[in-house]
């Protein structure tokens, strides 16, 4: 009885570390995807409605907002706890011109645990990747 107590103790323990650490993947996973894909969505509505939209980064409340040159919010969101903005590089702000370039390059780091997140604004052209570290 005591031997089978054991096992299943070590196996509990086991699913209990592997569960944690998928956790944390899944979330990085899915901050990584929705940062994408919010920034392409933002570009894309730049583009359809010819109109700049702003996007800002705010370190201290831990969100982004985009806006339209009449201060129209477009989008707004609130980055999980877990990740924080880390160094900006005097890019707090980054605006999508209606033709899909923006209007500064630049890089963004995003921390979570002991991972870098960088996101990285091209010159014009409006490209940017995500690099992790």
């Amino acid at each position: 009885m005591l031997v089978v107590l054991l096992i299943f103790t070590t196996l509990l323990t086991w699913v209990s570390f592997s569960i944690l650490s998928m956790k944390d993947g899944n979330e990085k996973d899915l901050f990584l995807s929705q940062l994408q894909s919010d920034l392409y969505q933002i570009q894309s509505y730049s583009i359809r409605h010819q109109v700049p939209i702003t996007v800002t980064f705010y370190p201290v409340t831990n969100k982004y907002v985009a806006k339209t040159a009449t201060r129209q919010t477009i989008l707004s969101r609130e980055i999980s706890s877990s990740f924080q903005i880390t160094s900006i590089n005097s890019l707090t702000d980054i605006t999508f011109y209606p033709d899909g370039n923006t209007n500064r390059f630049g890089k963004l780091n995003f921390k979570m645990g002991d991972t870098m997140i960088q996101l990285m604004f091209q010159i014009g052209q409006g490209r940017f990747y995500v690099q992790e570290y």
